[in-house]
């Protein structure tokens, strides 16, 4: 099983204009630094929450059907498509109507339409591919006040270190996806 990052977060979890307010930057000059630091932040949160901030599109493959297929990085936006490659080694699309997808769970779930199996897949590495598209929104407005609140503490700490930094780790934990 191997994840792979397709589109990455155009969008910033953060406004450039809250980033100047936590390193307390006047003017322009420091926004293609604050720009980095805050999609380090957002990267950070995100690994250590299991989700998606800025909407981007990740690709799953698998070397077969599993029973339920687990959907990484909520909240899910869609389920761009599930491929296979048949017992002929071609590559083919699932009907959409062939599996049903559990968005509302987190993690969620791709499993096959009631009454239906997943299709023979061929015995090979890489033969099963899912493509989604996950994340809270296109831009900050749509991330979690305390998400945010975590990547602007972190910036201010790289400009003005705070002793009590490690206690903004604990805006995450509500948000944390176990499974």
């Amino acid at each position: 099983m191997s994840w792979k990052l397709i589109t990455p977060p155009i969008g910033l979890a953060v406004s450039i204009a809250a980033a100047r307010g936590a390193a307390r930057a006047s003017g322009t000059s420091l926004d293609a630094e604050l720009e980095g630091k805050a999609r380090g932040f957002a990267e950070e949160a995100e690994h250590d929450i299991s989700r998606a901030l800025i909407h981007q599109t990740w690709r799953l493959t698998l070397d077969h059907f599993p029973s339920a297929i687990q959907l990484r990085y909520p909240p899910l936006v869609r389920v761009d498509h599930v491929k296979f490659y048949d017992k002929a080694g071609v590559q083919q699309t699932l009907d959409p109507q062939d599996y049903q997808i559990d968005g509302e769970s987190e993690p969620g779930y791709i499993v096959p339409a009631p009454g239906r199996t997943w299709p023979a897949a061929a015995r090979r590495i890489n033969a099963v591919e899912v493509q989604i598209e996950c994340g809270y929104g296109a831009d900050e407005a749509a991330v979690p006040p305390s998400i945010k609140e975590y990547i602007l503490g972190m910036i201010a700490n790289d400009y003005y270190p705070n002793p009590n930094v490690k206690y903004l780790r604990r805006l995450l934990h509500r948000h944390v996806v176990y499974g």
